[in-house]
């Protein structure tokens, strides 16, 4: 008698098969994004909003006489020097810096000086970004028509310059914007052709003060270094709302984070403690939660206002350390047996104007991943180990599964 035929059914995939989807759609993702897949911090390649730390080059001997409670462990010096400039450099980028925000105006001081740093980040590969002094030593608005001659100086000669390029065109900050009319800031933004030759960002203070003057400015770039984001009240609301004002209209937000505040010398009441780091990291926290185009450091080394994080005498390499840890740059390296405080960055390597790699676009559609020269993030490696060992084991895992269908033992 002819066998009964039974209904074909399909069997439904074991348990091992299960697993082994699961480890291959694993392996998959992080082959695709590793540092995502491990929780690190976004690398060169990934979409990370650069990190930018204002810049002061007003310093000569007489600077460091007065209003000051610490002094750089290069001493008291030159902004003009082109050794000091080399290791202040050398210094941002081992700690994560992807450019300095220059603070300028059109002074023969400052234009030897701008000369000098743009010649040794070329040399380095750290990109630049403008910030324009607009208010005078008493607070007070220069004319508008100085501001206006002064930027486009800038823009005549360095408005190709490919250290600029970070958001696609030379972003110029307009400090003090709150100090000047609608009317002043619009004369200015049609003398330097923005935003078709430079993106003009204002440094306005709320949400409401930019979103009445949004069609003045291509972003916004807001200086708050006097808040502590752990004790002021609103302060992470006042920055969600701000970036989210200029994120609406299409503007590049820069958001702010500081190390701590003392400006008692110079005349101010305010003191934010720098708690050992601790305040540097709630801002930095805050800072990404407004997905900010930019982490705005403040400072590198406002020295008056005792912002700063380059080393000095007082803090030797500490807070660069900390900044290290939040930018997951490998951090300036102390020799065995040597001073923090005197210790030095690794010799730089020259790498361009614009670091290789796949960039991330901003609201204004530009470019800036790509323009980020950092090293490759210590992950890396173990994401890849990951990668293998879950290939292996989903390959495992279906050889078991088939030879148990077919009958055949298993091997070693």
């Amino acid at each position: 008698m002819p066998p009964i035929a039974t209904p074909h059914r399909h069997r439904r995939p074991g348990l091992s098969a299960t697993a082994a989807l699961l480890l291959a759609l694993v392996a998959v993702f992080a082959l695709a994004s590793p540092g995502a897949a491990l929780g690190a911090t976004a690398g060169p390649s990934q979409a990370r909003p650069p990190v930018l730390a204002y810049y002061y080059m007003w310093f000569n001997a007489a600077s460091w006489t007065h209003t000051k409670t610490d002094l750089p462990s290069l001493g008291a010096y030159d902004s003009t020097d082109p050794a000091i400039i080399h290791q202040q450099v050398a210094w941002a980028k081992a700690s994560g810096v992807d450019a300095f925000i220059v603070s300028w105006k059109n002074t023969p001081a400052l234009d030897k000086a701008l000369a000098e740093l743009v010649s040794e980040c070329r040399s380095q590969g750290l990109k630049l970004v403008l910030i324009y002094e607009g208010l005078d030593v008493n607070r007070n608005p220069i004319p508008a028509s100085t501001v206006g001659a002064d930027i486009l100086w800038f823009a005549d000669h360095y408005g190709s310059d490919p250290l600029f390029d970070l958001y696609g065109k030379p972003a110029v900050v307009w400090s003090g914007s709150w100090q000047f009319s609608d009317a002043q800031i619009a004369a200015v933004r049609a003398q330097v052709g923005a935003p078709d030759r430079l993106l003009l960002l204002g440094s306005e203070k709320d949400a409401a003060s930019y979103q009445a003057r949004a069609a003045l400015f291509d972003g916004d770039a807001y200086y708050w270094s006097s808040a502590d984001p752990l004790s002021t009240p609103g302060y992470q609301k006042r920055l969600t709302d701000l970036g989210a004002a200029v994120h609406a209209h299409h503007g590049l937000w820069f958001a702010p984070a500081a190390v701590g505040f003392d400006a008692r010398l110079n005349g101010g009441t305010t003191v934010v403690d720098r708690r050992d780091g601790a305040t540097l990291r709630q801002a930095w926290s805050d800072a990404l939660a407004t997905a900010p185009d930019g982490v705005a450091l403040i400072s590198w080394n406002e020295y008056t206002e005792n912002s700063y994080v380059e080393p000095s005498r007082n803090f030797g390499l500490q807070y660069l350390q900390v900044l290290a840890s939040l930018t997951g740059a490998p951090g300036p390296a102390v020799s065995p047996g040597e001073s923090p405080s005197t210790a030095t960055a690794p010799p730089a390597t020259p790498s361009g104007s614009v670091a290789a790699g796949r960039g991330s676009a901003g609201p204004s559609g530009t470019n800036y991943g790509a323009a980020v020269g950092r090293s490759q993030p210590p992950y890396e490696w173990l994401a890849s180990v990951l990668v293998a060992l879950a290939l292996l084991g989903a390959l495992a895992i279906l050889g078991i599964n088939r030879r148990r269908r077919t009958g055949r033992p298993s091997s070693d």
